[in-house]
């Protein structure tokens, strides 16, 4: 047993609203106190396109690496961002068709890079503190996917799939060439988890703050029935939210289906400690119950993961408990 604590003020703020990320991806925020601490076990083992850059925006953060422009090649969904809508943005980067807003901070020569990967909704300014803090020791890269943030939308319907190879395209074009460990919160977290499926090689580690599991909103729409009224109905019917591209920014539609083994890829999955379903009372525990059992499953997706919980944190662990996510990344990138 493996206990890590860190003192320092923690950010409070209100819960979410009661919507598809609420439940599915983003859970029901709570708020922290002003301790830090996790416990960790051990779990079982279970069984890109030519790109181009805009000008670096106006104000950008020292340490970020310069990207050569290449010709471009087919139509570019949306405009480039206007720099002064984006402070303290590095890059726009070209990947294929799609512009990409993309900020990596701190020294490029230092290896592995830390990739964050935000959850629903979330643009990359929502790590700010978190990049700000890893910085000072790693180099570290943060991105809005596409509909999210500064990235305009896609033009076409996306998949867990794409969305990974989005982020292959990032790194590439962000001159991200070795390993790195991804950090990735709820939806951002499925996605990092199935970028590890497709590009194992290229990972040092994985971090996962309270991510969204494969079987979560399955379970949930089988917990909640069709009849429901009120919010337990209004939750059940926008938990599908990625069942169409029209219900959500990414266009990003996927099934819910499982993640293969990551083999015995050094692996840290973290879940909240506080509650978050308080808003659905009738369903509270059985649904903590479901998003507990999509953590343990996570897990079980590496023979070197480690299961931890945040028990100061609502859904938003890195902004709950800072200290605590710093030392976890940190720990996972230094083996």
């Amino acid at each position: 047993m493996i206990q890590i604590r860190q003192k320092g003020r923690i950010a409070r703020h209100p819960a979410l609203a009661l919507t598809a990320a609420a439940l599915l991806f983003a859970g029901l925020a709570g708020c922290g106190t002003s301790s830090t601490s996790a416990q960790q076990s051990s779990t079982t083992p279970t069984s890109s396109a030519p790109m181009s850059t805009e000008p670096t925006a106006a104000g950008a953060r020292a340490g970020t690496p310069s990207v050569n422009a290449a010709p471009n090649s087919g139509p570019v969904t949306g405009s480039p961002p206007h720099p002064a809508s984006l402070p303290g943005v590095a890059s726009r980067l070209r990947v294929g068709s799609q512009w990409v807003n993309v900020l990596c901070t701190g020294a490029p020569s230092r290896e592995p890079t830390i990739v964050l990967v935000a959850g629903e909704q979330d643009p990359l300014t929502k790590f700010t503190a978190l990049q700000t803090t890893l910085s000072k020791t790693m180099r570290v890269c943060s991105y809005d996917r596409p509909g999210e943030g500064a990235s305009p939308a896609p033009a076409a319907q996306q998949s867990l799939s794409s969305a990974a190879a989005l982020l292959d395209g990032v790194l590439e074009a962000a001159g991200v060439d070795g390993k790195v460990v991804l950090v990735g919160h709820s939806l951002g977290g499925l996605i990092a988890t199935e970028f590890a499926h497709q590009y194992l090689p290229r990972l040092a580690a994985l971090v996962l703050l309270d991510a969204s599991a494969p079987s979560v909103g399955g379970a949930i729409e089988s917990l909640i029935p069709a009849t429901a009224t009120g919010p337990a109905g209004e939750a059940r019917a926008e938990v599908g939210g990625l069942s169409s591209a029209a219900m959500n920014t990414e266009k990003l539609v996927y099934s819910g289906a499982p993640i293969s083994s990551l083999g015995s890829l050094r692996m840290t999955v973290v879940q909240h400690g506080q509650p978050i379903y308080s808003v659905l009372p009738q369903y509270a525990t059985r649904l903590q119950q479901i998003w507990t059992t999509g953590q343990q499953q996570l897990a079980q997706l590496s023979s070197r993961s480690t299961l931890a919980t945040a028990h100061n944190s609502g859904h938003y662990i890195y902004l709950d408990q800072q200290g605590l996510t710093v030392q976890l990344i940190e720990h996972a990138t230094t083996g």
